[in-house]
């Protein structure tokens, strides 16, 4: 479905720079949008929060400029606006030259994985000619420090000195877009959140993937389930919202405090987590990392303090990575190959990395496990994923999201390999199905024997002697291939415990005559197999306390029952009892029986026909 008024961005470009280097009056100069939003801001003449503003390419392509704040305070905000871009513009005014938060920017960028970008040099009118070459000498010895590779274009926000060149280096960026795919989960991190009368609720931020539609119903890790009323991208309304671009939804089904900035929609639920596997890195410019030191986490627009367990040492050197473990302070929903960006307690930028395992579990990570994540490699992935959820299995969506993988590539490694076995829509490591039903025909066996009369378990027994989740028992049982087992409405079985052995069929036979000789006079007995039986066929019923009887006995008992209740209005147990020529015993069990049968109710020391039964008088 196209996008609607043909507002589709190219790609999504964030600035950078310390700050009052000029990058929102080069945006402002660029795009005519003042994305500094907050009255804060013009008041102090610094950005605090991310703005954004279209700007038309000369080719006709169209990007989205995502304003971060340069100050060292709201670094917080800077990363939140640089999640989900595709390039930067590194904005260095001429006469300050490189600074630090231009030197952290840039080490956020790279930690975030956003590579490709421009330099803009600005200011160039404020200085003379040898100062903007000494700031541009600057710059080019912090790319090269950093091994980044990116034009530098001077220009000037306030007199439009050489915009048209950044316009057009900005432009050649087009085809660096970072490759989210469409079909994927949907994932919206939510950078704003607010009230707008007469509409309701309203969220923006960046679409990190998947595609978002009105209709549709989203999910938060706290349970909610708002539904998307529509859809804005790029402020124009839309059809679809698409992985990259800047979303605003209106939703429904949620109250205004429901949703905060920080928080994350997504398509279907994914859970949070504590505990993280991931590959850290720190910059050149940072102080060893100590096992077990605190540092505060940014990831989305989320942020929150962590503590971190080296794998295989106890210190992490400046510009080196290493395998480790995270234990975050409350939970946060990641993916497999998510970045995030490590700050000291103080505020200093240390480093960051990708997400390997977001659902960590274990003392300690698994190397072999992180390794087969690390490397990208389907085939080598998903036996190792299902051997680490033996009795659930996953789906190829399931293998696809914690692989972090393409599902066709998952599909593809699916295909002929031995180590994995498919059931219904559920993949699991070779061996597992062949061992729950191994232990599902034992169970029936073993409830055959027992109880020849009876050899059929409930489906709910049938899963738990699976040992499996219940949808991987359900795709077992329903598996056409499993003739070892009949499955029915009423339970599971083996096909050939339905018929009834010799010998238990002339005991109850026998045992049937006796029922029906005692008539309204049985003897007490024990449900042993034979009675058993012939109360699963229908041609004997329990009485209570030790006492069964023929049907036809018990039908013809509580004709009398009715009858004497037709005449007389009511019935006595010693009525009953006379009526029937029994003792107290047995006139006291029968009627306790026709009430429990819902023929007579207990009124004082008397019966009486329930209304069903009176009529059909």
């Amino acid at each position: 479905m196209g996008e609607a008024g043909g507002h589709r961005i190219s790609l999504t470009i964030g600035t950078a720079g310390h700050v009052d280097h000029g990058k929102t009056t080069l945006v402002r100069y660029m795009t005519g949008t003042d994305t500094d939003r907050l009255e804060e801001e013009h008041r102090r003449g610094i950005s605090i929060v991310p703005g954004y503003a279209e700007l038309d390419l000369p080719s006709g392509r169209r990007a989205s400029l995502v304003d971060v704040p340069g100050h060292e305070r709201f670094v917080k905000n800077m990363v939140s606006g640089a999640t989900g871009v595709d390039a930067f513009l590194l904005v260095v005014a001429a006469d300050d030259g490189v600074m630090p938060q231009t030197s952290e920017h840039l080490d956020i960028l790279r930690i975030l994985g956003v590579e490709q970008g421009v330099v803009a040099l600005s200011k160039v009118d404020t200085v003379d000619e040898e100062t903007v070459e000494l700031a541009a000498l600057e710059v080019e010895e912090l790319l090269e420090s950093r091994n980044v590779s990116a034009p530098l274009i001077h220009v000037s926000g306030a007199t439009g000195e050489g915009v048209e060149d950044l316009m057009l280096a900005l432009d050649a960026l087009a085809g660096y877009k970072a490759d989210r795919r469409r079909d994927d989960l949907a994932r919206l991190p939510v950078d704003r959140s607010f009230v707008l009368k007469g509409i309701g609720v309203v969220v923006t931020g960046t679409l990190w993937s998947g595609e978002i539609r009105p209709g549709d119903v989203l999910h938060t890790p706290t349970g909610l389930r708002p539904r998307v009323r529509g859809v804005q991208n790029h402020g124009h309304p839309a059809e679809v919202a698409y992985a990259g671009a800047r979303t605003a939804l209106d939703l429904t089904g949620v109250q205004s405090s429901g949703i905060e900035s920080g928080d994350v929609l997504l398509s279907y639920p994914v859970p949070a987590g504590r505990d993280l596997d991931v590959r850290v890195r720190l910059i050149e410019r940072s102080k060893p990392l100590v096992h077990g030191v605190r540092v505060r986490l940014h990831h989305g627009t989320r942020s929150t303090n962590a503590r971190v367990r080296l794998t295989d040492r106890e210190e992490l050197q400046p510009g080196t990575g290493a395998l480790a473990r995270l234990r975050l302070d409350e939970p946060f929903v990641t993916l497999r190959g998510d970045r995030f960006v490590l700050r000291s307690m103080d505020g200093v930028t240390v480093g960051g990395g990708t997400v390997l395992d977001p659902s960590a579990t274990g003392r300690r990570p698994d190397p072999s496990w992180l390794e087969a994540l690390e490397s990208n490699d389907a085939k080598k992935a998903v036996p190792l994923a299902l051997a680490r959820k033996p009795t659930q299995g996953m789906t190829t969506e399931e293998l696809s999201l914690v692989l972090g993988l393409p599902s066709d590539e998952v599909s593809r490694a699916l295909q002929s390999d031995a180590r994995v076995e498919t059931i219904g829509n559920i993949h699991v490591a070779a061996g597992e199905v062949v061992a729950a039903r191994e232990r599902l025909l034992t169970a029936l066996e073993r409830r055959a024997a027992k109880r020849p009369e009876n050899p059929e378990i409930t489906v709910a027994e049938a899963r738990t002697a699976t040992g499996l989740s219940t949808p991987l028992a359900d795709a077992v049982l329903a598996d056409v291939t499993f003739e070892a087992v009949r499955v029915t409405d009423t339970g599971v079985s083996l096909p050939h415990a339905n018929s009834v052995p010799p010998e238990l069929e002339r005991e109850a036979e026998q045992l049937l005559q006796d029922l029906q000789a005692a008539g309204p006079q049985p003897p007490a007995a024990e449900p042993t197999p034979a009675m058993r039986l012939l109360i699963k066929r229908g041609d004997a019923v329990e009485l209570g306390g030790s006492l069964f009887t023929a049907r036809e006995a018990a039908e013809s008992v509580l004709e009398r029952i009715k009858t004497i209740c037709r005449e007389s209005g009511e019935i006595s147990l010693s009525g009953l009892r006379d009526s029937l020529g029994t003792s107290r015993k047995y006139a006291q069990a029968w009627l306790e029986y026709s009430d429990a049968a819902g023929v007579t109710s207990r009124t004082g020391d008397v019966r009486v026909l329930t209304r069903r039964h009176r009529q059909t008088m």
